[in-house]
């Protein structure tokens, strides 16, 4: 899933103005960028005693120094296009972090994925 999402963010822009996306942590000098990781996946989908399917459950974590409502819609939207699902009860609510000036937004998606049984 992980190189799924670096695909679907290749050149990823909002508003003209790039925005590095990475896993788990960015260690670049913009201010503005997203981070991702797993955070659950749930296995719902058997036939005959055996895993068909699951859900893998994923944070977008939004960090900028100014408004980022921009940035919210245009994830949801490329994350939409691609086949994921937006999880609103598991999206956190607006945060400013005092020490870092930083608003903080996750977002949590979800998509099914496949499991391959031969």
């Amino acid at each position: 899933m992980n190189n799924e999402i670096q695909t679907i963010f290749t050149n990823f822009a909002v508003d003209g103005v790039e925005i590095p996306v990475a896993f788990m942590r960015y260690t670049g000098k913009k201010t503005t960028y997203i981070t991702y990781m797993e955070i659950q996946d749930d296995t719902s989908f058997s036939a005959d005693d055996d895993l068909q399917a699951y859900v893998c459950y994923y944070d977008f974590d939004i960090y900028s120094k100014g408004n980022y409502l921009n940035i919210i819609e245009s994830v949801k939207e490329i994350l939409k296009a691609n086949g994921w699902r937006w999880q609103p009860s598991m999206t956190s609510q607006d945060l400013y972090e005092d020490d870092t000036g930083y608003y903080h937004k996750t977002l949590c998606f979800a998509k099914i994925k496949e499991e391959n049984n031969g």
